[in-house]
């Protein structure tokens, strides 16, 4: 429950939890950083650096609670395999182009409402 003990240390002006966080995921802090970096071609990088913490902290929580799951092994070669199929005969019909968003966006909540229920 890495999200609402974030939470309750910054209500609490609790620093020294974020420190020590920080100290003992060196590795991970900098590669996430690296990560962040990279996609956000290096601009805000310690805006988007609080933000995305928080939400995957968040996300992890999210997930442990209601049981549906983001990060399991099979759900994401399943996610990434749909996405593929499906996006890429999306953008190989000319008059679904302009839903690419829409059907990526069903086809998550789809995959997370079948692997939760029936694949789990």
């Amino acid at each position: 429950m890495a999200f609402f003990e974030a939470m309750q240390a910054i209500f609490a002006l609790d620093l020294g939890f974020f420190i020590d966080v920080f100290m003992n995921n060196l590795f991970w802090v900098f590669a996430f950083a690296v990560m962040l970096h990279y996609f956000f071609d290096g601009k805000n990088l310690v805006y988007w650096f609080v933000f995305w913490s928080f939400l995957v902290w968040a996300i992890l929580d999210w997930q442990d609670l209601t049981g549906i799951v983001f990060t399991a092994g099979g759900f994401l070669f399943l996610y990434y395999l749909s996405k593929l199929a499906l996006l890429g005969f999306a953008e190989s019909v000319p008059g679904l182009r302009k839903y690419m968003v829409v059907i990526s966006t069903v086809t998550a909540y789809t995959l997370m409402l079948l692997y939760t229920f029936f694949l789990k």
